[in-house]
């Protein structure tokens, strides 16, 4: 929906609506403290998003994957009036040059995530690295009634943390891209986890508890950065025809997460450091398997199964940074072929279709 320099502020700005929405939480429950009240005031405030849907619009990538091209056009000259650019007219007309026999004509699911071999590897280390995170997160989130202190005090510390982490991440995945970033995150948020429990009686006196409760709010601080940067990041992976799906999917296995972490919390019944153990550790594993993704910042985004199929398993090309005088960058209008793009070996006669389509798909929304 947004262009490829503006994709990490957008998808930052939308955890920061989640973060926010935990602030709002912790002052309503404080105002509203009957735990049945206070489900139904949260519950009825969703009811007003059902009226946002009629201002929502569809993603123009999808439009043209559908070969809906006359509503592809409308958009794309509506973004252009609004970032005071001009669109070549050749463009509205590319899709004239046998698109339909480029673009896969069938409706595609989740078992397409898995179907082949550089895919189901990408597809599980990304839902294990949604279902450590938001295990992760609720976990944290969930044990502040642990904590000393107010109970809405210490929640809403956890939220307001969030912030912070949410601006580093902002700033590092665009300097160190999005693997280095997320790998360091979920390593850095881990290793405070594992250290935490030592920080807390018996380990060190009562009087040093503070100790271990900034060292939980560091652990938060990582894991929070990890999450920003994961929704980003997958919706890159995937390509287009199934980044829906993707997301969608990614998403369904952090819910198996946000399920799972209260009785993670109840392993501390065995033994006291257990949960937070069982948190930095898995932060710590899925994290190293995280290198093996591939980078997705500087690269132009997968359309197809071939490309994402292809995407990370040959040496990419970056795109050149070409300014149009709007700061947009050079893999939204760039539509050479690079590696990670190419068609099938031999069949160099597609090559002219693939690239004609592409210059409906490269123009910024």
């Amino acid at each position: 929906m947004v262009g490829a320099d503006r994709r990490t502020l957008t998808g930052t700005l939308m955890q920061a609506a989640f973060s926010m929405g935990g602030v709002v939480l912790a002052g309503i429950a404080y105002l509203i403290r009957d735990w049945s009240k206070l489900q139904l005031a949260i519950s009825l405030i969703n009811v007003v998003l059902v009226l946002t849907w009629w201002c929502t619009i569809e993603s123009p990538r999808w439009q043209l994957s559908k070969g809906r091209h006359e509503e592809v056009a409308i958009m794309i000259r509506r973004a252009a009036k609004a970032n005071k650019v001009t669109v070549p007219e050749e463009v509205f007309h590319a899709k004239e040059k046998d698109v339909t026999d480029y673009k896969e004509q069938r409706q595609y699911n989740i078992i397409d995530l898995v179907r082949t071999p550089n895919m189901a590897r990408k597809s599980v280390i990304i839902f294990l690295n949604w279902l450590v995170v938001t295990l992760v997160y609720y976990g944290l989130a969930l044990n502040t009634a642990q904590l000393e202190g107010d109970d809405y005090l210490n929640f809403l510390i956890t939220c307001l943390v969030d912030f912070p982490a949410l601006a580093t991440a902002l700033f590092t995945v665009d300097y160190f891209g999005r693997r280095s970033s997320h790998a360091f995150f979920m390593l850095f948020g881990g290793v405070a986890c594992i250290a935490t429990p030592y920080l807390a009686p018996p380990f060190l006196p009562k009087s040093l508890n503070p100790l271990s409760i900034a060292l939980s709010m560091i652990g938060k601080f990582g894991i929070t950065a990890a999450f920003t940067i994961i929704f980003i990041w997958t919706a890159e992976l995937y390509p287009t025809v199934v980044r829906n799906v993707g997301v969608g999917a990614s998403s369904m296995w952090s819910r198996v997460g946000g399920i799972i972490s209260p009785f993670v919390l109840l392993s501390k019944q065995v033994w006291g450091p257990l949960p937070y153990l069982i948190f930095g550790g898995l932060s710590v594993l899925v994290g190293l398997a995280s290198l093996v993704l591939p980078e997705t910042k500087g690269y132009r985004l997968p359309d197809t199964l071939e490309e994402g199929e292809n995407f990370g398993k040959r040496k990419q090309t970056r795109s050149p940074e070409i300014s149009n005088g709007q700061g947009v960058s050079g893999n939204e209008i760039d539509v050479q072929t690079n590696p990670a793009f190419s068609t099938i070996a031999g069949e160099e006669d597609q090559t002219g279709t693939a690239e004609s389509h592409r210059e409906t798909q490269d123009i910024s929304i």
